[in-house]
C-alpha cells in the first residue's frame, strides 16, 4: 500500500472526515485558492466556503498531506505575458504564505507562470499540468528546467510498458511522473482544449449559451446518447483494481474529485482498490448509462479486460470487436432495474 494519491479539494461532503478514513493513501490535495480560475469552473467563494477551505487545508497539513495548488487555466488572454499576470500569482501564494498554507507544488499549465515561480519561489516544486497533453520524453525535454515533475497525457496512461520507460526517463533526470486515475474525458476528446479555455474565462453557462446554435461542448454527452457506449470503455480511466499494476511506475496518482457529487465515493475506491457498483459512477465527468457498466463483472473476464485496457491500438482504434465483446459482458442491467441517479 502507497501513499500515492492526490485529492482534489471538495465541498459538497466532509473533506477531513473522507480524508482522515484515507490518510495511509493520500500523498496530496490539489486547489484552486479563491480568486484563481482553474480547468474546472469556480465555487461561489462565500466567506463560509472560504473559511472552510483554509480550516480543511490546515488540517490536511497538519496531518502530513501535502499541498498543491492550480494555476492551470488553458488561457489567460490578454494576460498570458504579463507583469499583472506574474503579481497576481505572487500575491496569491503570498497571501497562501500568510494562512499557513504556502504550497509544495504548484501546478500550472503557462510556461510562464513556471518561469516566475522558478524565479520568485524557488523553493516551490513545479508540476506541469495534465491538460497539456504532452505524449512522451521529447515533449518533457524542452521544459525540463521549468518542471519538477509532470502530468503524463491521460491517452497514455493505461499503457504499462510506456510507463515504465516514462518513470525510468524521469527518474534518470530527476523528476517524477503522475497519472490520472478517474477521467470521464473521451479519449483523444477533440473538444477538450476548448472546454478547458471556457473555464479558463469562467464560463459556466457554456452548455446553456450553445443552445440556441444547436451546439454543446460536451460532445461525450452527445456521443453516449447515440449509444456509442463502447467508447467509455476505450476512455483512459483505471479500475480500482487496477492500481497496483501501475503504482510503482509513477509518483502520484490523480483523483478530480473536485465537482464531484460523490467524492468521499472516489476516494474510498481507490484508497482500497476496491469498488463494487457502476463504474462510471467513479468518473468525472460522470456519466448516466442505460445500462451499469459493472465493476465486478471486469474481474471476471479479466484477461479480455487486460487486452482491451493495453491494446495496442487504443488511440489509433480499428474496432476489432474485443470491445463489443467486454461490452456483452460487463455492461449489465442496474442492479435495482432502474438506470443510475
Amino acid at each position: 500500500m502507497r501513499r500515492n494519491l492526490a485529492v482534489g479539494w471538495f465541498s459538497n461532503e466532509p473533506f477531513q472526515e473522507v480524508c482522515g478514513r484515507n490518510l495511509a493513501r493520500i500523498k496530496e490535495v490539489f486547489f484552486a485558492w479563491p480568486g484563481v480560475l482553474s480547468c474546472r469552473p469556480a465555487p461561489d467563494y462565500t466567506p463560509e466556503l472560504r473559511a472552510r477551505q483554509i480550516d480543511d487545508l490546515k488540517w490536511a497539513r497538519a496531518s502530513g498531506i501535502e499541498l498543491d495548488t492550480l494555476f492551470n487555466c488553458n488561457c489567460y488572454g490578454d494576460l498570458a505575458i504579463s507583469q499583472e499576470l506574474a503579481d497576481f500569482v505572487g500575491r496569491m501564494l503570498r497571501e497562501m504564505d500568510t494562512k499557513g498554507l504556502m504550497p509544495d507544488t504548484v501546478t500550472t499549465t503557462s510556461p510562464f507562470i513556471a518561469t516566475v515561480l522558478r524565479r520568485d519561489f524557488p523553493r516551490v516544486r513545479i508540476r506541469l499540468s495534465v491538460n497539456q497533453r504532452v505524449h512522451g520524453s521529447v515533449g518533457f525535454e524542452s521544459i525540463l528546467p521549468l518542471f519538477d515533475s509532470f502530468y503524463a497525457t491521460r491517452e497514455r496512461h493505461r499503457e504499462t510498458a510506456w510507463l515504465r520507460g516514462m518513470s525510468e526517463w524521469a527518474r534518470a533526470h530527476g523528476k517524477t511522473i503522475g497519472i490520472q486515475a478517474n477521467s470521464g474525458c473521451l479519449r483523444q476528446c477533440p473538444y477538450q482544449t476548448f472546454h478547458d479555455n471556457l473555464h479558463g474565462h469562467d464560463r459556466r453557462a457554456q452548455s446553456k449559451a450553445g443552445e440556441p446554435f444547436g451546439f454543446s461542448v460536451f460532445i461525450c454527452r452527445e456521443n453516449y446518447a447515440r449509444g456509442s457506449y463502447e467508447d467509455f470503455l476505450r476512455s483512459t480511466w483505471l479500475r480500482p483494481e487496477d492500481l497496483p499494476r501501475y503504482e510503482p511506475l509513477v509518483d502520484v496518482v490523480k483523483l478530480a474529485t473536485r465537482r464531484h457529487p460523490f467524492p468521499g465515493m472516489i476516494v474510498d475506491a481507490y484508497a482500497k482498490y476496491s469498488f463494487a457498483g457502476n463504474l462510471a459512477d467513479l468518473m468525472d465527468a460522470r456519466h448516466v448509462f442505460p445500462k451499469s457498466f459493472d465493476n465486478g463483472a471486469f474481474g471476471a473476464v479479466q484477461p479480455l479486460w487486460d487486452e482491451v485496457r493495453e491494446c495496442a491500438c487504443a488511440n489509433d482504434c480499428r474496432h476489432c470487436g474485443r470491445c463489443a465483446e467486454l461490452m456483452a459482458k460487463v455492461f449489465l442491467p442496474h442492479p435495482d432495474g432502474g438506470t443510475a441517479a
